[in-house]
């Protein structure tokens, strides 16, 4: 943290303190002009807030990386070199395989037709 920072926090606590004690001023029995004390004790602490969060606007923000990994895991026993297209027969490779949007998805190069695998109970 940087010594303007830190010189700002406590400014900024000074502020607020000094404007609580004046708002508490403003509600006693002994003052003469509660309006007055009042303006000065909410100006006092809304300088004192304005100051934490031009502190905090200031700061840089950490990057984040995000990275979206997707894997398809097909359960059972899938052979891909028997792995044939459902409309012209055609045998596909891996590189026919694609997921969208969550769904494991085969296009295949040579007719064009794209279709959904389906995995077929075990039992």
């Amino acid at each position: 943290m940087s010594t303007g920072k830190i010189i700002g926090y406590i400014l900024a606590g000074i502020l607020l303190f000094f404007g609580v004690l004046w708002l508490l001023s403003a509600f006693s029995t002994e003052a003469p002009s509660p309006g007055g004390r009042l303006l000065v004790g909410g100006l006092l602490v809304l300088v004192g807030l304005g100051t934490i969060v031009a502190i905090r606007l200031r700061e840089p923000k950490p990057d984040q990386e995000v990275v979206i990994r997707q894997q398809v895991d097909i359960g059972g026993d899938v052979n891909m070199e028997a792995l044939k297209c459902e409309s012209c027969g055609a045998q596909l490779d891996k590189s026919a395989i694609s997921l969208s949007q969550g769904a494991v998805m085969v296009t295949c190069p040579y007719c064009n037709a794209t279709y959904q695998i389906v995995e077929e109970p075990k039992w």
